[in-house]
Parts: C-alpha cells; structure tokens; sequence
C-alpha cells in the first residue's frame, strides 16, 4: 500500500487526535487537518483521521473507491462493516452517492442518519461519528449562517457558516430526533483540508 510508511502513526496520529478532540469540545469553529492529510498521497484527509481513530477493534463504513476502503484497512486493521454497525462512518459522497445519483441529498441524509448507531440512554456513546464531505468550498461564500449555543460555545453564541450540503446533514439530524444523552456527532471534512464538528448537544438558533 502506497501510504505504509508516509504519516507518523505515533506523533501525527497523536496530533490528529487533538485537532479532533479541540474540534468536537468547539463546535462550529473551524480547524485545519491540512499538515497530517498532506503527508498521505490521495485521500489523505479521510487517511488522517481513520488511521487515527480506527484500530482491529472498531468497525468502519466507507461509502467511497474501494482503493481508499482498502487503504484504511490495510493501515488500521480495522474491518469493513454495514452502516447499522460500524462506529466511524466515512461518507465520500455526502451530496449524492455513486448507486444513487437520482437521490435527493436531503433523503439520503435521512435515510443514513435512521440507520446509524446512536447509542441507547444507558448506552449514550455506543454511537457512531460520522465523517462527512458535504462542502464543496461554498460555505464562504454562499452557504448558510446559523448561530450555535451549547457546551464548548461561548455565552454570547457563535456563528458558523455551512454550505448548502452541510446544511441538509445538520437539518436531517435535527428531523431524526435524537432523545439525549442518545445521538451522533458529526465531522465536515472540506476539501482544504479543514474540519468543523457539531455535536449531539449543539444547537442552532
């Protein structure tokens, strides 16, 4: 495999992890992954965080090229899993998948939320993180505002600007209803490498 020896799987992935951690204790802000992807040739910035995150014991879904799924196996050992079961869920084509181009963006959101784990009320982190690039480089400059609030958001709020592909997850999240302390976190990946996560307790204004 062509990535086995380019990141540094002691000190990248323990940096990696908390550009993670800062990103999910923050939601809404903004974070760059771009040093550690870069040291991976192709997919790096879903190699980053799955050889980070993934080990024999976690299952992973990948909804992208097989090379890349093959990728992630060879250098995590974790296994390939269905959506009801994997903890880290790595959606690719997070507008529109390659078997179903006619989908809406909206009702493949819905459809993946209302199968992916999220956990039980004695169970709450029994529950999968998804990955998602949904971004397509327009949240700058076209995509939607909203306010936050929640924990790791200051008291006054913060403002966070999502594409429109962003928009359909975060909206699809908030339709399923999740019933605290049960839900899912989620990661935008953005193709400059940046990342912002919302989490289960985030709220929109």
């Amino acid at each position: 495999m062509k990535n086995k020896h380019a990141f540094d799987m002691v000190h990248g992935a323990q940096k990696v992890f908390r550009i993670l951690l800062e990103a999910l204790a923050n939601p809404g802000r903004i974070l760059s992954l771009r040093p550690y992807a870069a040291q991976f040739t192709g997919q790096g910035r879903w190699l980053a965080p799955a050889v980070t995150l993934l080990d024999k014991g976690t299952g992973f879904f990948w909804d992208g090229d097989r090379e890349t799924g093959e990728e992630i196996r060879f250098l995590t050992g974790a296994p390939q899993v269905s959506l009801e079961e994997a903890d880290f869920v790595f959606l690719h084509s997070g507008n529109s998948g390659p078997a179903d181009q006619t989908e809406a963006p909206c009702a493949k959101a819905a459809r993946i939320l209302a199968r992916v784990k999220g956990g039980t009320s004695l169970d709450p982190h029994k529950s999968a993180l998804l990955f998602i690039a949904a971004g397509n480089g327009e949240a700058e400059s076209s995509g939607e505002a909203s306010g936050l609030k929640g924990p790791g958001i200051p008291p006054g709020g913060r403002t966070v600007r999502l594409s429109p592909g962003e928009a359909v997850w975060r909206r699809a999240r908030d339709e399923r209803g999740f019933e605290y302390p049960c839900g899912v976190e989620l990661v935008f990946l953005r193709e400059d490498d940046s990342i912002l996560a919302l989490t289960r307790k985030t709220v929109f204004l």
